[in-house]
């Protein structure tokens, strides 16, 4: 978004807040002005079941040039978590600052009734507000827009680049004045995935070839597997992509660095050991802030989808009262986040309850220093997931489980949960040992099971 050093950046960032405002409206270099000075446009970008699969987190296979650049400009979050690990109730969370057990929608159920939502709170902040892509959250009319550009689950054409940038043209041609706030939710990783490469451009690039691929080690590496990553990486090259023009459209329409936004996904891939999972593949996110003032960096604080809502709301000089979460505003000029009054939190937990298909069982997870506690609930059942009913990948390892008793074992660890697990993320980031049945860990085991007991965010099943 322009080529300001971090310097300028956070100068700029430092005057505005100084006067309790941003920059101009983009799209007319008018806009509502407060103290003086006007107020930002802001865009929250959100790709579906991404997780942390971005180049700019290390992912050696998948091709995502735009957002890598925009992470190497602005400030990366490496330590952001969604509030779940399933669409709705991570994607409530955005909508409304509240954890699940305060906004009410733990599976896919409707937010409680009188929980105050994004579009009743920039409306109060006197922003024009716009909806681009899936909704994901219940009951639609209980979530305001402005302009809603919904994307058809079973329209192809509703995942090109082409008609996002049609949806974004009719949004900022509704310019009325005021500065505007826009979400855009985009499908393209999301199952199905493509299987002719995802193409965009005149000369789009090919498939990501399935030799070669680094195969998360609590899968399979068989041609399948290999196969299915592929596209899906396709999918999510097409949304870098989609994100990038629309980025570049809204900068020639006007000043690049009068927008501020942010870029994340509300869970993690639709293999097995992600989605519908608490470990880490299923709840850590990508968090990454872009703009006008924003400082150029990588933070390793605990943050998560609950603190997005309020960060956008001071941005927009509006309070953020009664929420869950915290601004990150702090951390956007470069600045420590909490203070002796308020430290800021040295661990997030997660919640995961209903995914569709039942059993439902109960999950609840602590990420502490290096380590994660995951505490089970519903001894006995079998753990199922849509994940199960769609993905090649698991069909392969299912019918591999017949001959090879290490993929067995895999599978069993999957179905079967036992009712706590701990994992040192610093010497297996991919949660393959258990540690909690190992006895010179019954301290920090004990620990988990303390921080998970005392945290406020979350509550039992």
């Amino acid at each position: 978004m322009g080529d300001m050093t971090t310097s300028h950046r956070r100068a700029g960032l430092a005057r505005w807040w100084s006067l309790l405002t941003l920059v101009a409206l983009g799209s007319c270099g008018c806009g509502d002005r407060r103290d003086g000075a006007a107020l930002p446009n802001l865009v929250l970008m959100v790709s579906d079941d991404q997780g942390l699969v971005l180049g700019c987190y290390g992912h050696p296979d998948v091709q995502t040039p735009r957002l890598d650049a925009l992470a190497a400009e602005g400030t990366v979050f490496r330590r952001a978590y969604a509030p779940t690990a399933v669409c709705t109730p991570s994607r409530a969370t955005l909508m409304t600052g509240l954890m699940p057990m305060n906004h009410g929608a733990r599976g896919f159920e409707p937010v409680t009734e009188g929980v105050r939502v994004w579009g009743e709170h920039f409306a109060d902040a006197g922003y024009r507000t716009g909806l681009i892509g899936k909704i994901g959250v219940k009951p639609v009319p209980r979530f305001p827009f402005d302009f809603v550009a919904r994307a058809d689950k079973d329209d192809p054409a509703a995942r090109t680049v082409q008609w996002h940038l049609a949806q974004l043209d009719r949004f900022l041609d509704g310019d009325d004045g005021r500065p505007w706030c826009l979400v855009v939710n985009f499908r393209d990783s999301h199952w199905p995935f493509p299987t002719d490469g995802a193409p965009f451009g005149e000369d789009p690039p090919p498939p990501h070839r399935r030799e070669g691929l680094k195969v998360p080690e609590a899968l399979l590496d068989a041609p399948e597997v290999r196969a299915e990553l592929a596209r899906y990486y396709d999918g999510l090259r097409r949304m870098d992509a989609t994100a990038g023009a629309m980025l570049d459209r809204i900068e020639g329409r006007g000043p690049g660095e009068e927008l501020v936004g942010l870029f994340t996904s509300d869970n993690g891939p639709p293999f097995p050991f992600a989605k519908t999972t608490l470990y880490e593949a299923g709840t850590h996110m990508p968090l990454i802030a872009f703009g006008a003032g924003v400082a150029r960096g990588q933070r390793d604080e605990f943050v998560g989808l609950v603190d997005v809502l309020p960060t956008l709301l001071e941005l927009a000089g509006a309070p953020a009262e009664g929420l869950d979460g915290r601004s990150l505003v702090p951390a956007l000029e470069g600045r420590a986040l909490g203070d002796e009054d308020a430290p800021w939190r040295d661990q997030i937990a997660t919640t995961q309850d209903g995914h569709r298909v039942e059993p439902t069982i109960p999950v609840r997870a602590v990420r502490f220093g290096r380590w994660k506690y995951i505490r089970t609930f519903g001894a006995g059942l079998r753990f199922q997931n849509n994940v199960m009913r769609t993905s090649d990948t698991w069909r392969v390892m299912v019918a591999a489980a017949e001959q090879d008793t290490d993929v067995l074992r895999r599978i069993q660890r999957f179905v079967e949960r036992p009712s706590e697990e701990l994992y040192d993320l610093e010497a297996d980031p991919e949660e393959l040992r258990d540690l909690s049945r190992d006895a010179a860990m019954a301290e920090v085991l004990e620990e988990g099971r303390r921080r998970l007991a005392g945290s406020p965010l979350v509550d039992g099943p």
